[in-house]
């Protein structure tokens, strides 16, 4: 596995973290009686900042498989 896509893995996860972090912030953030409007809150400002990396991530990953189908055509 080559080292780029280690990192692209890595920053997955944090999105991941990211989205759970925002959800709990929103939860807290707003205490008293709207814990749960908070925490979707929260929950769909993760899921907003985190897509956009998934969104480059798919691409990413979707560029790398036309190159290696590619490169393997060219090779046969």
């Amino acid at each position: 596995m080559e080292f780029k896509n280690i990192v692209i893995t890595v920053v997955d996860i944090i999105a991941w973290i990211g989205i759970i972090i925002a959800t709990i912030f929103g939860y807290y953030a707003s205490r008293g009686n709207y814990e749960y409007i908070g925490a979707f809150a929260g929950f769909a400002a993760g899921c907003v900042a985190s897509g956009i990396w998934f969104a480059l991530s798919a691409i990413h990953q979707n560029i790398q498989t036309i190159r290696d189908i590619v490169v393997k055509q060219q090779r046969s």
